[in-house]
């Protein structure tokens, strides 16, 4: 090899071993932890052949301690015997359902515990509200239908009971009692379909009852089945007491039916003046509650007062000025007490003349005006026209709300009729004292 050719190779192997090493690529991804290669284990998880359970391994021992319950037949019902009878009556609500139960899984027929509570225990009657024995509707959806019955229990009064079938036997899934001390008319059924678009039967009943008093009220319940938990739950926080009839309807067009409770009552001497509409309970997800009410435009002056004041008090001014206007001028709104039309315009302009003055109202010497104007003979005029023009003096003189009220409060200690007549309007009216009527 010639010296020169020599030389090129070591020129060529010393420029290799100059040359820069590339840098390293970082991996900028987590490092997740990687499966460790190992072996399959296979064995017998049962006993030792000896038998001896003790020496097997855990998971074999507390699978046999713990074997699997088997479901119950919820379809299966008991064989028909026409030779069962209803036991003796029997003389509380529990014991009724017993011996029903106790009766049906003997094989006892539904002709002849419908004859035997109508005529054996007389729980049921022929009436429209009687009671019933029916066996029609499967609300549970496990293949069968309950046995519904409604009667009179001997210490509850009227009373809803729901019967299913499990494993050749009838038992009592649901009993639908009163919870006020009535002794009710045995419930009457309002519905039996999916009302809550939920797949489910709905059941509403409803029963009468009637106090000492003859103060009638229908108690109205709400079931459904939940089958997580298997067993009827109340679709309503308690039952509703109400003076009429409810009724189900879509109000509001969302496949949803609501109940609704009809406010018809107008009061009568004992309660006062009562606001007439209906009560809507709707469907929340959960259960039915309370909605909104319907209330009917407020056909009393008194009750218009009533708004007024709760205005007032509650800081809605502008709303307060108006009903107290209309309290004085509306000739639509009828009289609860014969004086109405004179006592309450009055005090209407009275209460108005106090808002004025808190809110600064331009309107104050107008509505003082009016007071005047309508009513020049304070002798003969109802107090809380005396009541206003002592409120202007004092107003005027100390420019001071509380001085005029405290004067105020001195005319209705010698004039008591000033708080007496606002409190004539019976127990379901507000109740007035002094303060209320001159706050400041």
């Amino acid at each position: 090899m010639t010296f020169r050719l020599v030389l090129l190779l070591l020129a060529l192997v010393v420029l290799a071993a100059c040359q820069s090493a590339p840098a390293a690529v970082q991996d900028a991804r987590p490092a997740f932890p990687t499966m460790t290669p190992g072996v399959v284990q296979s064995g017998n998880l049962g006993p030792p052949p000896d038998g001896n359970a003790a020496q097997g391994s855990p998971a074999t021992i507390i699978a046999q301690a713990n074997p699997p319950t088997p479901a119950p037949n919820l379809a299966a019902c008991p064989l028909g015997d026409p030779a069962v009878t209803l036991a003796a009556a029997p003389t509380s609500a529990q014991a009724v359902a017993d011996a029903i139960s106790s009766y049906l899984t003997a094989g006892g027929s539904l002709n002849g515990l419908e004859s035997g509570l109508r005529d054996r225990w007389g729980l049921i009657n022929a009436s429209e509200a009687g009671g019933f024995v029916r066996s029609d509707l499967d609300l549970t959806g496990e293949g069968s239908p309950e046995v519904l019955v409604s009667l009179i229990t001997p210490d509850a009064g009227g009373a809803l009971l729901i019967f299913s079938c499990m494993d050749r036997r009838i038992l009592t899934r649901y009993a639908g009692l009163p919870d006020d001390g009535l002794r009710g008319e045995p419930p009457r059924l309002l519905n039996t379909s999916d009302l809550n678009a939920d797949g489910l039967a709905d059941l509403v009943f409803t029963s009468r009852a009637c106090d000492e008093n003859d103060d009638c009220r229908y108690r109205t319940q709400m079931v459904t089945f939940d089958r997580v938990r298997g067993r009827f739950r109340n679709l309503l926080e308690g039952a509703l007491s109400s003076a009429e009839l409810p009724r189900l309807e879509d109000v509001d067009a969302d496949r949803v039916t609501e109940l609704i409770v009809p406010q018809t009552d107008d009061g009568n001497a004992a309660s006062g003046p009562l606001r007439t509409g209906e009560i809507v309970y709707d469907w929340n997800g959960a259960i039915y509650v309370r909605s909104f009410t319907n209330e009917d435009p407020p056909r009393f002056r008194v009750q218009v007062a009533h708004e007024a004041d709760a205005a007032f008090a509650a800081g809605d001014y502008a709303a307060a000025a108006l009903l107290y206007r209309q309290t004085a001028d509306d000739p639509e709104l009828e009289n609860w007490q014969n004086d109405d039309s004179a006592i309450l315009p009055a005090y209407a302009l009275y209460r108005l003349l106090l808002l004025d003055s808190f809110t600064d109202d331009p309107r104050l010497v107008e509505t003082q005006a009016r007071l005047l104007g309508a009513y020049p003979d304070l002798a003969a005029a109802p107090v809380y026209a005396e009541m206003a023009m002592r409120y202007w003096a004092t107003l005027q003189a100390t420019n001071n709300l509380r001085s005029a009220c405290d004067d105020v409060r001195a005319i209705m200690a010698a004039r008591p009729e000033a708080v007496g007549l606002l409190n004539r309007y019976g127990s379901r009216s507000p109740v007035y004292t002094a303060t209320a009527l001159c706050p400041f």
